[in-house]
């Protein structure tokens, strides 16, 4: 069992290690991480600035669903 359990930590190291290489050499993925990045900033940035909007067209659509749940 514990020569599987060193079979098992070894092979795992090695799939981390190469995930780890592709990551780090692969530019691509680094450009995608970059251009999520700057979505999300972007959508957090909306959210702040019109979060008195969102907040009351969240409560508009959970009152018409409640409503229309009791109505049904």
């Amino acid at each position: 069992m514990l020569e599987n359990m060193e079979t098992m930590l070894f092979m795992a190291k090695f799939k981390w290690d190469a995930f780890v290489d592709r990551l780090m050499h692969e530019e691509k993925g680094a450009a995608d991480i970059v251009a999520i990045m700057v979505v999300i900033v972007i959508l957090l940035a909306v959210a702040v600035i019109f979060k008195e909007q969102l907040s009351t067209l969240v409560e508009t659509v959970f009152s018409k669903a409640n409503d229309w749940v009791e109505a049904n």
